[in-house]
């Protein structure tokens, strides 16, 4: 829908929804050339003459009988005696003042409470499901010998991280016509492995919509966590704000001596054996 602000010379300025409405107001002006249109978007007022050009279309004033039209002569500034000068300043400052109201609403873009946000770390698609049980039997035969219970307990924490590690992003989530605004971000680590994790790299992606349902990655920023315990998840206030249509939340990386676990997102492997992908001696 077009919007559009309409004034005839006469100081009063209407609010247009629709060009046929602004064209039935045109047609019923006694001087184009006082007549002036500001279009939503734009930031400046036109002439009849320049905004018929620009939108290719031609309007004639309906004049009533016995209406003259005076031509536009230039006669320069005269002086309004007493209390008729104060009425006219009067009335010019209230119309600028409304102008700029008008102006104002049709340009500024009002930023509006759309709740909270909660969103956890999908799976990534590098670890995927694994049978552990499968796995380390089939390393037992090929050993022929059984693992311990503490190389059983670490293999199997380092196969099934995802299930123990998890990452959530909180905030507060605002909209307006445009976009959205998330701010108030927390980012929280909740560590149930047992053991300590040394170091966390974590991923925050803003997105923007280019179709239905298809984002494009718009911007990436990393935060650090260390010395993560077990006993409760460790949490980062984020500082910005961030205006995105979009927004998610990923580890970059992971690290932790106490069970040789370093893990990447951008390898597939950092071990380079499937069955024990994110081993590593410290």
């Amino acid at each position: 829908m077009n919007k559009y602000l309409f004034n005839d010379g006469t100081n009063i300025i209407k609010e247009v929804h629709s060009t046929e409405e602004l064209k039935s107001l045109l047609r019923s002006v006694s001087d184009p050339s006082r007549t002036r249109i500001w279009e939503f978007d734009t930031n400046e007022w036109v002439s009849y003459t320049d905004f018929a050009k620009a939108k290719n279309f031609s309007i004639t004033p309906v004049i009533a009988p016995g209406m003259i039209v005076p031509p536009v002569i230039d006669q320069g500034e005269t002086e309004t005696p007493g209390w008729k000068s104060k009425i006219k300043k009067f009335i010019i400052v209230v119309v600028i003042i409304s102008a700029a109201m008008l102006v104002y609403n049709f340009t500024h873009l009002r930023w509006e409470s759309a709740g909270t946000i909660n969103i956890v770390s999908p799976r990534p698609a590098n670890t995927p499901d694994l049978n552990v049980d499968s796995l380390i039997q089939i390393i037992e035969t090929q050993r022929g010998q059984s693992l311990d219970k503490v190389t059983k307990t670490n293999f199997r924490i380092r196969n099934t991280w995802p299930e123990m590690i998890s990452l959530k992003l909180n905030g507060d989530k605002f909209s307006n016509r445009s976009t959205n605004k998330y701010d108030n971000l927390e980012i929280a680590v909740d560590n149930s492995t047992g053991y300590n994790l040394d170091d966390a790299v974590v991923q925050l992606n803003t997105w923007k919509k280019v179709s239905a349902g298809n984002y494009v990655l718009n911007n990436k920023d990393t935060f650090r966590l260390t010395n993560i315990g077990y006993i409760s998840p460790v949490k980062l206030k984020i500082e910005n704000s961030y205006k995105a249509d979009s927004i998610s939340v990923s580890f970059s990386s992971l690290k932790s001596k106490a069970f040789n676990f370093c893990y990447s997102a951008e390898k597939e492997s950092n071990y380079g054996n499937n069955n024990d992908k994110w081993y590593c001696k410290q």
